[in-house]
């Protein structure tokens, strides 16, 4: 399929790199999108991905209308808002779902067939189950070695996330965030997330981040604070 084989060009592109993977900025500007066009049989959908930190920002039906996440449209300036966020949470309730959710040809296939026939007036389940499995085999297949190694060597045969690998999806921001911090201070050990890569992701050095990395984000500090914040109930 040639979906698949876009979103292998962007993580190979993405995998050479000192810092262990290609840093995008996040701020470069926003507008900036790739569309990779899905040919089902003989479904179609083409998707909007932003190209800063491979997030899916939108997709086609089969008459060709653009639908966006709710804070994307902008990106898309014709498409109409989905009545719910881009978060695996929003899509299939939670992280932790994921090793349920099939991946690989068939799975990609399915999704095409799902996203192109998408009305707004139907049941809104199967598309955000499409649009999670979408989202691990492009967006971070394209962030993570071994998300992309599972969907590569299960594509033909099916697929499903690790559960030992979920802490590196939830934590793609704050490795980067630690090791472009230690490629410019020389060190680890003394970094605001590393104690809690340690305890949550089994990520002990520079180095381990990396072998897991195939492009970093150029987050900054409170942007990975305000991601990972543990919330208070003070009542």
């Amino acid at each position: 399929m040639a979906a698949f084989l876009l979103f292998l060009l962007l993580a190979l592109a993405a995998s050479n790199s000192e810092h262990g993977g290609a840093v995008a900025a996040a701020d470069d500007p926003p507008a900036a999108l790739t569309i990779l066009t899905l040919r089902g049989s003989p479904e179609n959908t083409s998707l909007a991905v932003q190209t800063h930190d491979l997030s899916l920002a939108g997709f086609t039906d089969e008459s060709l209308h653009w639908h966006a996440f709710p804070g994307h449209e902008h990106l898309i300036p014709t498409s109409k808002p989905l009545p719910f966020g881009s978060s695996y949470s929003e899509l299939i309730g939670g992280l932790a779902n994921l090793p349920g959710l099939p991946l690989g040809r068939d799975a990609m296939m399915r999704a095409v067939r799902v996203l192109s026939a998408y009305d707004p007036a139907a049941d809104a389940e199967p598309v955000k189950r499409a649009l999670a499995a979408v989202k691990v085999m492009i967006c971070e297949a394209g962030r993570l070695k071994p998300i992309r190694e599972t969907v590569r060597s299960g594509w033909d045969t099916g697929a499903r996330v690790a559960p030992e690998h979920l802490p590196y999806i939830e934590h793609w921001d704050t490795m980067s965030y630690e090791i472009i911090r230690a490629n410019r201070t020389g060190k680890w050990e003394d970094g605001p997330f590393t104690k809690m890569l340690e305890t949550q992701a089994n990520i002990r050095s520079k180095e381990e981040a990396v072998a897991v990395m195939n492009m970093l984000i150029d987050a900054d500090f409170e942007q990975v604070l305000k991601a990972h914040a543990i919330p208070i109930n003070l009542e």
